[in-house]
């Protein structure tokens, strides 16, 4: 068994997939190799979230999961790791409940773990406040299709319900260098979908000196690397312009799909939430879209429960969103964060209202996303085959759907290969998902 192998475990958001990348490419520059079994590895990492309380308890059962392979004398582990969000908040109070665990590091220490573990550093926790943005070990795992390239780090948003700007710090951009370059890195790798991510995508290009924003950057991203497709992840609504829709129009391969988050659609809840849209606004920003891309998908995510939050307001939500009518939708209830101005406001509602109301969220939405569905049965579409389950059935998804988060294109009457596009005929909808039949070869 080799003395320098890693297992990792990632929790949470795409962003900590990259980040988890980014450890893994700098320890095999030190000679590790990487297992997917952690009874076989000598160093253990499990890179946590924290976003929610729900993503906290993840990340703990993970962890207890997971120690044992450290604490029992028979196992190969002699270094555990937690690293991330969690480390980054909690490190302190984990030390204490968590002796056996050998080093915590924060988010802001990623690229310094490899360093850390070689030199098997005396101290535990590494936290520092410093801010790093640029990385250039990552590791991509042979046959990857797709891959997210995160463009820049931490928010400056400050809602009133998010702990994220007092986990990742203040908002700062990757230099545009780097981001194409570490995009050349990938389709040179194979990567065909190139997934673009930030806490705020919309926001890149700020805090930079010169005129570069995000239009600037995808311009030069999509006429410079020939990917397939070219997703954007979270855009907050305030930052789509017309400069923007331009530049997606002008290039096939950037996806027509728009994840941006609004969180509520009535006023008085969106001031609570410290956003700096209103409704007006929104409607704005989405009749903009569909004006400029008439094929757009919409994305979008809600809180419901939000405190304070009465019944008509939820349900004015309800009519505004069926009116609307994003393709694709995520509710989330309400989570009490602590360190959060929210966590302390009166009129917190119970977790069985909020539940109810996220329920009744899917109900519309369900709905709204079949009657979209059905409109492309008989019709062809490009989709991209991320896997064959167990039963020996394709799962795809078209451009208009991101990864894990949307529905799927199933395919039951042919083996086409995973991590190739096919031209595929629609012919059924159910519910989030389409049923095709493949016609043709892979097109890549």
């Amino acid at each position: 068994m080799a003395d320098q192998t890693v297992y990792v475990q990632t929790m949470g958001c795409d962003k900590n997939t990259v980040d988890s990348e980014n450890m893994v490419g700098g320890l095999l520059q030190q000679g590790y190799t990487l297992t997917d079994e952690p009874s076989e590895a000598s160093l253990i990492i499990v890179n946590t979230c924290c976003f929610i309380e729900a993503a906290k308890k993840q990340s703990i059962e993970v962890i207890f999961d997971l120690l044992p392979y450290r604490t029992q004398p028979e196992e190969n582990c002699q270094t555990f790791v937690v690293a991330g969000c969690m480390a980054q908040r909690y490190a302190e109070e984990l030390k204490a409940e968590l002796p056996e665990v050998d080093y915590f590091i924060g988010v802001n220490q990623i690229d310094d773990l490899p360093d850390i573990i070689q030199n098997q550093a005396d101290a535990k926790i590494y936290t520092s406040a410093e801010i790093r943005t640029e990385s250039e070990k990552r590791y991509v795992r042979k046959g990857q299709i797709t891959e997210y390239l995160k463009i820049s780090e931490g928010c400056d948003n400050h809602c009133t319900y998010c702990a994220i700007p007092n986990i990742r710090g203040r908002h700062r951009s990757r230099s545009p260098e780097v981001i194409i370059k570490e995009a050349q890195t990938l389709y040179d790798s194979g990567v065909r979908e190139l997934i673009l991510v930030a806490q705020n995508l919309t926001q890149y290009g700020s805090d930079l000196d010169g005129d570069m924003d995000l239009a600037d950057l995808l311009d030069e991203l999509a006429g410079r690397i020939p990917f397939t497709w070219i997703r954007l992840l979270y855009m907050y609504p305030e930052g789509i312009d017309a400069k923007l829709l331009d530049v997606i129009n002008a290039h096939d391969n950037i996806c027509h799909y728009f994840d941006m988050p609004i969180q509520h659609t009535e006023d008085e809840v969106l001031h609570r939430m410290g956003r700096r849209i209103d409704k007006k606004e929104i409607y704005g920003k989405v009749n903009l879209i569909r004006e400029k891309c008439p094929d757009a998908v919409l994305r979008t995510t809600v809180i419901a429960g939000f405190p304070g939050e009465s019944e008509a307001q939820f349900n004015a939500m309800l009519e505004t969103l069926n009116d609307l009518k994003f393709e694709r939708l995520g509710a989330f209830a309400y989570s009490q964060e602590e360190g959060t101005p929210v966590a302390e406001m009166p009129d917190q509602i119970d977790d069985a209202v909020k539940e109810e109301r996220v329920r009744q969220i899917y109900e519309r939405q369900e709905a709204i996303s079949t009657n979209w569905n059905t409109r492309w049965i008989d019709q062809e579409m490009t989709v991209l085959i991320d896997e064959i389950d167990e039963n020996g059935i394709a799962i795809g998804r078209t451009r208009g759907d991101a990864p894990e988060i949307d529905g799927d294109v199933i395919i039951e009457t042919s083996q086409p290969e995973p991590g190739h596009f096919y031209r595929v005929k629609i012919v059924d909808a159910i519910g989030f998902d389409l049923i095709g039949e493949v016609i043709n070869e892979s097109t890549k």
